[in-house]
């Protein structure tokens, strides 16, 4: 938040103006969080949990065999690219956790981290239905519990992303307002005068 002295010169609060206008803040003091919006360390909490449940499933993934469906039981062969698909999801949602960790103030990152954990549920209940069908029914029961779970801690992170945008969009509108107010303070300003030239 950007606190204006009264007597502040036409020039810096032109600046500031320009500052608050991009979207960026001249200092380092963070914004008020919102009530009920999760510590960093709490988030972090949510993506270790998210991030051990899905180590969990690179083992469950070897354990498929979509290629033997396709050949022995008559599975679609689309089976074969999702199961590709959900390895390379998982190897994404690994780093983009982890990056997130890092920059847990980041809606970017968040936004980014959530999709992917979104896309790799749709993909890994695709593939529990397909284990079910014509794999082995102990590693779709352990597929569907680790989604059971992934889906609750993402929830909480779901929560976190809502309140994270919204004390942005509060800290954009604080900065806008003061903005604003520096414009009126610049458009006051007596325009100056040319002086005489000497003879």
């Amino acid at each position: 938040m950007f606190i204006i002295p009264p007597r502040l010169t036409s020039a810096a609060c032109f600046l500031v103006a320009i500052f608050t206008c991009s979207g960026q803040q001249t200092t380092q003091t963070p914004a008020p969080a919102v009530a009920g919006m999760d510590s960093q360390w709490g988030v972090r909490q949510i993506l270790d949990n998210l991030l051990k449940d899905n180590e969990k499933l690179t083992p469950l993934l070897k354990q498929m065999n979509p290629q033997e469906w396709v050949n022995q039981k008559g599975a679609s062969s689309t089976y074969i690219s999702q199961w590709q698909t959900a390895q390379r999801q998982l190897s994404d949602v690994v780093v983009s956790s982890k990056l997130l960790g890092q920059k847990t103030e980041s809606l970017t990152l968040a936004l980014d981290d959530y999709f992917r954990l979104e896309a790799l549920e749709v993909t890994t209940r695709s593939l529990e239905e397909a284990t079910r069908k014509y794999g082995d029914r102990s590693t779709a029961d352990q597929l569907d519990g680790l989604i059971a779970r992934n889906f609750s801690a993402r929830e909480r992170f779901r929560d976190y992303i809502r309140d994270l945008a919204a004390n942005q969009e509060e800290s954009f509108k604080i900065a806008d307002e003061e903005a604003q107010r520096c414009r009126g303070m610049i458009s006051k300003e007596p325009a100056p005068t040319k002086r005489a030239k000497k003879q």
